[in-house]
């Protein structure tokens, strides 16, 4: 104890002696550097600083800049710059040159505020203390960012907000979104909004690849869906498809250049596309059926197609209705059939029309003694309708000399044929017959189109044609990307 006391008595001593001197503190009596007040050196020990808990640091009334702990809590030197206590680099801290790590370590904050990243004295990234922690890319200041955004990118000019490149020969993705959400349809794996220019553009300069491919993976999902103009909903089959598209007014507009082009194909039944030579505005191609037109409404002036050559004199309605009367093909031009003349040319052959709608059938009969009773075919007459304001309508050809004959007694199942005079002559002879075509009827007896009464029925005017407004947009170049090494 007094051996003790003797040193520390003898070091005060030397302490009080030399206080308006630099001090040395060694095993060795070594002169201390002219530089520093205190210099302390050993070989085999080291110097300690006082020691505290995070909660005693804090705690310490007024720092004064430059004070130094270590703190037992943290693990780690701390000094006070006169605003807050700063972490000893390294201590505890990140290394410019790396860190060797157990994966235990942090790197951020362990309280609410945001974490910010700066080069060029600008802050470039904060990762917000608060929320879901979201990251905010070049938007200095305010940082302000959209409710449910967690990364978000913020560019301008010319400079690409976010860019994924793929090399090599792999199967890789550059860029991959992907979607497992449970909620309703309008959540998505991938979604862009722009104000000015393209949502979404890609560039396939390989062949046989494409620019964009939207696929589903479900049994009944679609591929791609285009809403247009700004509405809120968009339909797809239920069954799902390769794509779907709804718009206010039109739904999908294709347009081809060039003047043997094609504006749309499109191709059912799992066969092989064809186009015309000269180019058409849609191709469709099946195996039984390539166009299908359907009008879901079933009352008058109801269609289920409309083709016109541009004209207002030359139209025709398919499949449709009209003041009561369906129609196969309704149009002011005529009807015929091309065949081949006798120097292989093909020419039409044209259809007679009469005002009413009329069912015909033609046979042979011969007289017996003078008569003949002419039964027509039950199919025929099934389908007729005669009274006597729309009678039976016969024609007879004689084939052989006789008095000439006369028709009687018509009935919707037939009639008789009578030679004049009382003759009794054997000839064969032909016969046509027209009676007006009987009401089409459900099985209730209820008529569903009016035919035997019709005469000169009205008929539709060509359809009021809203030619759209088209704008032609320059494919955008991107601007050459420049490697930029590192410094």
């Amino acid at each position: 104890m007094f051996r003790r006391i003797t040193a520390l008595t003898a070091f005060s001593c030397i302490i009080s002696f030399l206080g308006a001197q630099n001090v040395a503190i060694n095993a060795t009596g070594a002169a201390p550097d002219a530089s520093a007040m205190l210099d302390v050196s050993s070989t085999s020990t080291g110097m300690l600083i006082p020691r505290m808990t995070s909660a005693q640091r804090t705690a310490i009334a007024a720092p004064a800049t430059g004070l130094f702990v270590y703190d037992t809590t943290l693990g780690a030197f701390l000094y006070w710059d006169g605003v807050a206590w700063r972490l000893m680099a390294y201590s505890g801290g990140w290394l410019l040159a790396g860190n060797t790590v157990n994966g235990t370590e942090k790197l951020g904050s362990l309280n609410a505020q945001p974490l910010r990243v700066y080069t060029n004295n600008v802050e470039r990234m904060r990762i917000a203390g608060t929320g879901n922690g979201e990251v905010v890319l070049n938007q200095p200041g305010a940082f302000g960012y959209f409710a449910g955004d967690i990364f978000s990118v913020y560019t301008n000019g010319a400079n690409y907000a976010l860019n994924g490149y793929l090399s090599g020969t792999g199967n890789g993705v550059a860029v991959y979104g992907e979607n497992n959400s449970t909620g309703t349809a309008s959540s998505a794996g991938l979604f862009i909004a722009t104000g000015g220019g393209y949502g979404v553009y890609a560039d396939a300069t390989a062949a046989n690849r494409p620019g964009v491919l939207g696929g589903s993976s479900a049994a009944s999902g679609t591929g791609v869906v285009g809403l247009g103009n700004n509405l809120a909903t968009y339909y797809t089959l239920t069954s799902g498809s390769g794509g779907a598209f709804t718009g206010s007014q039109v739904g999908v507009y294709g347009f081809a250049g060039l003047s043997g082009a094609t504006g749309g194909v499109f191709v059912g039944n799992n066969t092989t596309a064809t186009t015309l030579f000269g180019g058409s505005g849609i191709s469709a191609v099946g195996t039984a059926f390539g166009v299908f037109g359907r009008a879901n409404n079933t009352g008058n002036g109801t269609w289920g197609g409309y083709f016109t050559n541009g004209s207002a004199t030359d139209y025709a309605y398919v499949g449709g209705r009209n003041a009561g009367i369906n129609y196969k093909i309704n149009g002011p031009g005529t009807v015929s059939t091309i065949v081949r003349d006798t120097a292989n040319r093909l020419v039409n052959l044209y259809c007679p029309e009469a005002p009413e709608v009329l069912f015909q059938d033609f046979g042979q009969g011969q007289l017996v003694n003078g008569k003949a009773q002419i039964q027509l075919d039950p199919n025929f007459t099934k389908n007729i309708f005669v009274d006597e304001t729309h009678p039976l309508r016969v024609i007879i050809q004689l084939e052989g000399d006789c008095q000439g004959v006369y028709v009687t007694n018509k009935t919707v199942n037939g009639f008789e044929v009578v030679e004049l005079q009382g003759g009794s002559s054997n000839v064969r002879f032909t016969w046509f017959v027209s009676a007006n075509r009987a009401d089409s009827v459900d099985e209730n007896g209820n008529v569903i189109s009016t035919f035997s009464t019709v005469r000169f029925g009205p008929a539709p005017g060509p359809m009021q044609e809203k030619t759209q407004q088209t704008q032609q947009i320059e494919k955008p170049v991107a601007p050459k990307k420049v490697s930029v090494q590192p410094k």
